[in-house]
């Protein structure tokens, strides 16, 4: 909008006036109890979707890890760094009651992980998919609030297609995808059927613990019969020597899943490392880093794992190469 056509105090209205129906949206939260089914009326308390006392116990650093910050920081817009976060706050989301989180979750949080106990594998999965729901959901209504706020404050109508409504409607449909997707695994949970998705499991060595991943994504450009092939990624450390990686599908996704990961699943220790690494990044903002396994990184390697992570979440996956890019 050239200042030619709206005076420069119109376009500083204007500017304010859309800055502030964003953070209005932005500010909205979602509380619900997403147990299966999702009648629970009970309210959403802050839980990990990383486990706290045992995973962020080999990460965090005087009650800290690093994590990917993404902020909207007035006229600087978009600002995406590392920054230090508490590890009562590190990895949780508002998706299940107190009393659902405790019944559902409790053979993780009161035992070791156990990686050859298909219960466990199941529900590191089922706690990936639950936070992708909420995420989806949350961003849903941050994004309709947003576009509401826009609306009152005159500057979209509200009575046809316009970009904030139909990014709203698109988010609604994301979401409604994954709750479906979310009920196959309900549908195994309350029957205790836990083979009912399939996992490919591998181990990682390391000095020391570097990061941990709880997250859902679509493989890359792999779509099934009406919806995109999603895979569920876990990377937990399990002692100081070694991680654990999970990768987790239902069974009508399996055979594209694997394909798609066929060069993480088979090669080589190094160069399986460094394209586990891009998986993460290309795909997962659930993730968190050690801070003494941080500190290793070069000011360089920093700004090039910020700048690759940024672009995918503007321009989708990317293939670019550089071995700064390794996480591990």
């Amino acid at each position: 909008m050239p200042d030619k056509i709206f005076p420069m105090a119109s376009m500083n209205t204007w500017r304010t006036e859309a800055v502030a129906s964003f953070f209005e949206g932005a500010g909205l939260r979602l509380h619900r109890c997403l147990a299966p089914g999702m009648v629970c009326k009970g309210t959403a308390i802050r839980s990990h979707s990383v486990q706290n006392s045992r995973v962020l116990d080999l990460l965090a650093r005087d009650g800290h890890v690093k994590g990917v910050g993404k902020r909207i920081e007035g006229d600087a817009g978009p600002v995406i760094r590392f920054e230090d976060i508490g590890r009562n706050q590190a990895t949780t989301f508002t998706g299940f009651c107190s009393k659902h989180d405790s019944e559902i979750f409790r053979s993780i949080e009161t035992e070791p992980f156990r990686p050859s106990d298909p219960e466990h594998l199941f529900l590191v999965a089922y706690r990936a998919v639950a936070r992708e729901l909420h995420a989806c959901m949350e961003a849903t209504v941050q994004i309709q609030g947003s576009y509401e706020a826009r609306i009152r404050r005159g500057l979209d109508g509200g009575n046809e297609p316009e970009p904030m409504g139909m990014f709203a409607v698109e988010y609604m449909i994301k979401s409604w995808l994954t709750y479906r997707y979310k009920c196959c695994f309900d549908e195994a949970l309350l029957l205790r059927k836990y083979d009912k998705v399939s996992h490919d499991v591998f181990y990682l060595t390391h000095a020391s613990p570097s990061l941990a991943v709880c997250s859902l994504y679509a493989a890359d450009d792999v779509r099934g019969n009406d919806d995109w092939v999603r895979v569920a990624l876990n990377v937990l450390p399990l002692t100081q020597t070694e991680s654990v990686v999970v990768f987790t599908y239902l069974p009508q996704d399996a055979a594209l899943a694997k394909a798609s990961l066929a060069g993480v699943l088979n090669s080589p220790s190094f160069s399986q490392k460094y394209l586990l690494s891009k998986q993460i990044l290309n795909h997962c903002d659930n993730f968190v880093v050690a801070p003494e396994h941080f500190d290793t990184w070069s000011p360089e390697k920093v700004d090039t794992i910020v700048d690759f992570f940024s672009e995918t979440l503007f321009k989708g996956n990317l293939s670019a190469e550089d071995e700064r890019l390794y996480l591990f």
